[in-house]
């Protein structure tokens, strides 16, 4: 299978020859193959070896290859790799860009011209049975890859592993500011043994990056495509394919109860969401977005707290928009390949939710699992459901508006598919305007509670919107 229709570039870095490796991507009549090196000249002879560190500005050539990297590697200075220049690395070895106080960078610029000459940069295995570990792009280093492959690389490794991983300075659960070091223009990962790309620790990639291609890598320990956390997703471009992986799946994964503003692009697979994600800053101040785009599929794996957690008080507020058409809606789903009603969480906001909140054209299914939370509606006692509004400080407002239309549910466990949490005599109603399938639990939208005296729930814990 090729994709059709993509720009010129990428379609270039889409197509590779089939050989003893298995079946891959042949090039379309005229176009140049990078597997295959393009038009450059291969150099007889050893080529040039490199070891220890490297603290002075080097110029690995076309000429000086190939470039053999037998041991762990460290750039503390330049290295800029000419168009056609070959680095093969040992087992296991791992390139290492700075680190989190001195700086050091890898330029590799291919060229192209026109549609047949093509000169890219190649990191590859010495050995193809023995896959590299990564290129490691440290708080502090910088790379720049345009028209380039990376092959066999990827083999797992303790920690982070990827074919390339970009580390920024918000490890585990610390905060801290976004770090785009990484710049990858039409570059094609290949084989790799695990991610083809990890941003690790709030590591981004620069807002010139486009045209990424991962094919035919993962393994048993980190099987997708691409690995990111939460605040930093939105540096993938738009152009992202994946194709043939393990998994062709964008992971998201992190440990952190807090993000910045970040958006889910539309790419060629789903986000396999591992754990929560929180929507709310680490401090107090303005709220925190996500913005998810239309066609966008997020999975749920059956963890504990699964789902999207929006806002965590009145002073730390979270914004999830999730805006999708009728042609290309936004689902919410299991992760799972046999689903089944309840798999995961819930869509939950924790405090009155702050205007620009809105998920509309959206797919809500197999969520429900047991939410822990009880008798904040006016439905059954367990707040089991797909949607979690609960008001919290003061007043316990009410939404402005039902934010949530032209959405769909059905396989929905637990007591009440919308669990209105908080303190109103009437609405808003969210029943009016989204749709319900035939799996979802009799209460669909419960009542919130009044504010008058007596029963706060008038005929006590059942009661439901019609």
């Amino acid at each position: 299978m090729k994709y059709r229709g993509c720009q010129f570039a990428v379609c270039a870095l889409l197509v590779s020859a089939c050989g003893d490796d298995g079946p891959g991507q042949l090039p379309d009549a005229g176009e140049p193959d990078l597997s295959t090196r393009g038009t450059c000249v291969e150099v007889p002879g050893s080529g040039t070896m490199h070891a220890g560190s490297i603290v002075q500005a080097e110029t690995w050539t076309a000429a000086g290859s190939p470039h053999r990297v037998t041991a762990d590697l460290t750039v503390l200075a330049t290295v800029t790799l000419e168009p056609c220049a070959l680095v093969l690395l040992g087992s296991g070895v791992r390139v290492t860009i700075g680190s989190s106080t001195e700086v050091g960078s890898i330029i590799g610029r291919g060229t192209r011209s026109g549609t047949t000459d093509l000169r890219p940069v190649t990191f590859d295995a010495i050995d193809r049975a023995a896959r590299w570990a990564q290129i490691s792009v440290e708080p502090k280093g910088t790379l720049e890859l345009e028209h380039a492959a990376i092959q066999y690389g990827g083999q797992p490794i303790t920690g982070e592993s990827g074919a390339i991983v970009v580390r920024g300075v918000a490890n585990g659960t610390t905060a801290g500011p976004i770090t785009r070091s990484t710049k990858l223009v039409d570059v094609r990962i290949e084989r790799s043994g695990s991610y083809g790309l990890n941003l690790e620790a709030w590591g981004a990639l620069d807002a010139t990056s486009s045209n990424i291609v991962v094919l035919d890598s993962g393994g048993a320990q980190a099987p997708y495509a691409v690995r990111a956390e939460p605040g930093v997703v939105g540096t993938l471009p738009p152009v992202l394919l994946m194709e043939g992986n393990m998994k062709d799946e964008i992971e998201i994964r992190t440990i952190k109860t807090f993000m910045r503003d970040d958006t889910f692009h539309s790419h060629t697979g789903p986000y396999h969401v591992i754990g929560p994600i929180y929507v709310n800053a680490d401090a107090d101040g303005a709220p925190v977005k996500l913005t998810i785009d239309a066609g966008v599929t997020l999975a749920f794996e059956e963890q504990v707290g699964s789902g999207i957690y929006v806002g965590s008080s009145m002073t730390r507020q979270g914004i999830l928009e999730a805006i999708g058409t009728p042609a290309a809606p936004i689902v919410f789903t299991s992760a799972k390949v046999a689903k089944a009603a309840g798999d995961w969480r819930h869509l939950f906001f924790r405090a009155s939710p702050a205007s620009g909140n809105r998920i509309s054209n959206a797919r809500i299914e197999y969520a429900g699992a047991d939410s822990t939370s009880t008798s904040f509606g006016c439905g059954p006692a367990d707040n089991d459901g797909a949607v979690l509004i609960q008001g919290s400080g003061g007043a316990q407002m009410p939404p402005a508006s039902a934010f949530i239309d032209q959405t769909t549910f059905d396989n929905i466990a637990g007591t009440t598919v919308i669990v209105s949490g908080w303190i109103d005599d009437a609405g808003p109603n969210f029943s009016a305007t989204n749709t319900f399938g035939a799996a979802t639990p009799g209460c669909k939208v419960s009542k919130p509670r009044r504010t008058g005296g007596g029963d706060v729930c008038d005929g006590g814990r059942t009661t439901c919107w019609p």
